[in-house]
């Protein structure tokens, strides 16, 4: 078996559990929002007290500052596991896009 097969598992591994929290946010905010129209249509008044109660608030430059260093450190781990197999293609492929993404949150953190 090819020595390439144990960082390709590592990244495809990585790779699941940051599409599981994406799918699993979005399925909360679906149901966040599925909740404030109910509560809408039944002649609910809408308060900032309410949608924090929910968890509906905007994220913060925090919320963004963290996603962004995670990003960071997901793209370098998988460029350092790309060194460590003597394959620095590889691993720029895998790690390059969430580089750049880390990188973005931190800049619109910086700017919020």
């Amino acid at each position: 078996m090819s020595d390439l097969w144990i960082p390709i598992t590592g990244m495809i591994c990585i790779a699941a559990v940051v599409l599981t929290h994406l799918v699993l946010s979005a399925r909360h905010k679906g149901q966040v929002h599925q909740t404030l129209q109910q509560h809408l249509s039944n002649g609910g008044q809408l308060s900032v007290e309410l949608l924090q109660q929910m968890g509906a608030t905007p994220s913060s430059w925090k919320t963004d500052l963290r996603k962004g260093l995670i990003l960071i450190a997901l793209g370098l781990a998988c460029l350092a596991a790309g060194a460590v197999v003597n394959n620095a293609s590889l691993g720029m492929v895998f790690g390059v896009f969430p580089l750049f993404t880390g990188l973005a949150f931190c800049i619109t953190a910086r700017i919020n």
